[in-house]
């Protein structure tokens, strides 16, 4: 007779088994159940071992002679079953069924061979020892506990389908270096204690085809490692990694999704190939993770993202170190402590928009290939991308580095940037900003807002090619263009009416003028007398790399006065010459006076100031024709009026008279004879009638040809340097 055992689907609450089951098994001579079915004591009490029972199930697994039915052992107690180095082979193909068995000491099938499937769906197991063994045709533990470890080192599961939904691991899963060649789905597993996948090969062609490998909705409560795995197309959605997740080194040629996962302790993917996409939209980092030497290559779909953090969160230090890139996306990714992304390279297009970045943000070195979008960004520590290159992409976007709308709350470093177009437009800055040694080698769009105190944005050395800057209507900046080289760069301000005080922010010093447009600032600088160093620098501290010696001054000047030149603004180009001499004229006056310099050299200088001095206030510098004209015609009237009333030491043949004697006939006519003789002198044209009789006038006299052969240089001088500019 049978066995009387039946299964009852309805009975429970999950179960594979869709109609109800009867134990094909013959009962034992002392019971109404097959030994298979016998409770543990009853099975004792008729002597049958363990190693009886499971003689039995291998003989009736081989028995060729036996149907399929008599290969399912559904509800069966079974203490344990060693099956090591069993082959478990039948014509029939039907799968070992020990579904919803209860086996507390576990089953090892080391160096076994299953070439049918092996079915442990809803059952409770001790452990599972299964090194080297190979499943031929896949194993399906649904709903299955594991109690005690599970351990499948070195084993290869084939066939269609091999799944562990639902499965809990209530000790150590090790499924070291097991090579899964078909799907296998591990969704909503628990793992209670730690997880191994070290050296796995996973299957998995693509989802879309239902061909993957997926963890989606699975629990990790310990630390899990995948290090050395292989993966195709596999899903991480919605998993829990309460542990640490360790993803060191793997190799993904297919699709990989981590979204809405949560990593609750540290997570390391250091040097992971991704070589399609890679996703971890609305994924939450709780801890440090590191993403090291990644790479992420992407696929070749056109609209999709090659690597997206898009919606994740990061609550600690996260680091991208020395990542390549493909096409990437990390909108409205929070980055709570550090993120480092020094020396990682985007070979395509990267948007960070209304990405908010808590900690230090680093950016060293990184070499950006297509477009890089921080629009509305967020950065509340201190950011750095020192020595960034920007190169930018081919597509529609104008800019290759985006800023617009983005904050800075702490201290910002762009020095050593590289960027073929960026634009910072309505970009908030607290505190000064480094850009010093950038290049902006095609164009720079910036508008920058203060909502700090003395906010500078220090371009030393740096490079703009064109471009436009533009103060905002309230919230005003300070540009240091030290040594910088400013080509065709428009400076405004929002309000017409602020653009009065639009250069009092601008520090020129040593500035290297690259068709620098001074037309537009034409009655800003005329109504400073033209005074382009002059500069706000406000009250709080700031160190600037060049101080603003007499000398550096007149370089500026000289640089401006050039560039105006090439731009033929006579105008502009004059004034600028007029104050390169008068700050000359300072230094050399200054070095005259230091103690520490050789008197020779001081004596030299003091000479230098002097005529520098003289040029100045007769022809101003040769831009003042009306001035060297003037003297030219008032200086021999001088002379005159010293003739006819300095006493006899200058009285000439035309006579002296008192001061008071000056509004009489006679003294009017004895002044201008005085005058005429002054004249005559002066011009060197002397008819004789008239002659110095004084010492004085004779000295006077000989002064007056002097000076007229000065000043008559002089004048042709002012009307060649005014044809020079």
């Amino acid at each position: 007779m049978t066995c009387t055992y039946e299964f009852d689907p309805a009975a429970h609450d999950s179960t594979s088994v869709e109609n109800r089951w009867s134990c094909p098994h013959e009962q034992h001579a002392s019971s109404d159940y097959c030994p298979f079915h016998m409770a543990p004591d009853e099975r004792a009490a008729a002597g049958i071992s363990a190693a009886d029972l499971t003689a039995s199930l291998v003989r009736k697994l081989k028995d060729e002679d036996d149907t399929h039915a008599t290969r399912a052992f559904i509800g069966a107690h079974l203490p344990e079953l060693d099956l090591d180095y069993v082959d478990v082979e039948s014509d029939d193909q039907h799968p070992v069924d020990l579904r919803h068995t209860t086996i507390p000491g576990g089953i090892s099938v080391l160096h076994g061979r299953f070439e049918e499937q092996l079915d442990l769906r809803h059952s409770t197991v001790g452990g599972f020892m299964a090194d080297n063994c190979d499943f031929e045709n896949g194993v399906l533990c649904t709903g299955t506990r594991f109690t005690d470890t599970v351990d499948c080192f070195e084993a290869t599961v084939t066939g269609d389908d091999t799944e562990f939904t639902g499965t809990i691991f209530t000790q150590q899963a090790l499924f070291d270096e097991v090579e899964f060649t078909n799907d296998v789905g591990f969704t909503d597993a628990v793992f209670e204690a730690e997880a191994s996948f070290e050296g796995t090969q996973f299957y998995g062609r693509s989802n879309e085809t239902g061909d993957n490998t997926t963890f989606s909705g699975a629990v990790f409560n310990r630390n899990v490692s995948f290090l050395y795995a292989t993966f195709e197309y596999i899903e991480f959605r919605d998993v829990l990694f309460d542990g640490e997740a360790a993803f060191e080194k793997v190799d993904a040629s297919g699709t990989v999704v981590f979204t809405g996962s949560e990593f609750t302790a540290a997570a390391d993917f250091d040097e992971v190939t991704f070589g399609e996409d890679v996703l971890f939209d609305d994924t939450r980092f709780d801890e440090g993770a590191s993403f090291r030497g990644v790479e992420c290559r992407g696929g070749t779909a056109l609209l999709e993202d090659d690597v997206s953090f898009a919606n994740a969160e990061f609550g600690d230090r996260v680091t991208f170190e020395k990542g390549r890139f493909g096409y990437s996306n990390f909108t409205k990714t929070e980055f709570v402590g550090d993120v480092i992304f020094e020396r990682c390279e985007f070979t395509d297009d990267v948007t960070f928009e209304n990405a908010q970045f808590h900690g230090v943000a680093d950016f060293d070195e990184v070499l950006f290939d297509g477009d890089s979008v921080f629009t509305n960004a967020v950065f509340g520590g201190s950011t750095t991308f020192r020595g960034a290159t920007f190169n930018g992409g081919t597509n529609h976007l104008e800019d290759d580095a985006v800023f617009q709308d983005a904050t800075f709350v702490g201290a910002v470093d762009f020095s050593d940037v590289v960027c073929t177009a960026a634009d910072f437009s309505e970009v908030a800055f607290k505190e000064s900003a480094d850009f010093t040694d950038a290049e902006f080698t095609d164009s720079l769009r910036l508008k920058a807002v203060s909502f700090g105190d003395d906010t500078y944005l220090n371009f030393t050395e740096a490079t703009i090619a064109e471009g436009r800057i533009i103060q905002p209507e309230d919230g005003w900046v300070r540009f240091d263009l030290t040594r910088a080289t400013v080509g065709d760069v428009e400076l405004s301000a929002e309000k017409p009416t602020d653009e009065r005080e639009l250069l009092d922010y601008v520090r020129f010093c040593d500035t290297t003028f690259d068709e620098f447009t001074f037309s537009e600032h034409t009655n800003y600088l005329d109504r400073n007398d033209w005074n382009l160093h002059g500069f706000d620098d406000g009250t709080c501290p700031y160190d600037f790399e060049v101080e603003m010696t007499p000398d550096v001054i007149e370089k500026t000047y000289l640089k401006a006065k050039n560039s105006a030149s090439a731009q033929s603004n006579v105008k502009a180009a004059g004034e600028f010459r007029v104050k390169r001499q008068q700050h000359a004229r300072r230094k050399f006056f200054e070095i005259a006076a230091d103690s520490s310099e050789a008197l020779l050299t001081r004596g030299q200088n003091a000479l230098r100031g002097i005529e520098n001095l003289f040029l100045g206030i007769s022809c101003g510098y040769g831009l003042r024709l009306y001035r060297i004209t003037t003297v030219f015609i008032l200086f021999p009237l001088f002379a005159g009026l010293l003739f006819a009333v300095g006493g006899s030491p200058f009285e000439t043949g035309a006579g002296q008279i008192a001061v008071a004697e000056l509004a009489t006939f006679d003294g009017l006519q004895t002044l201008g004879l005085n005058l005429y003789f002054s004249y005559i002198t002066f011009l060197t044209i002397g008819y004789g009638n008239i002659g110095p009789i004084g010492p004085a006038a004779r000295l006077v006299s000989a002064f007056l040809v002097y000076m007229n052969v000065i000043l008559a240089g002089l004048f042709l001088y002012a009307l060649i340097k005014r044809s020079e500019i």
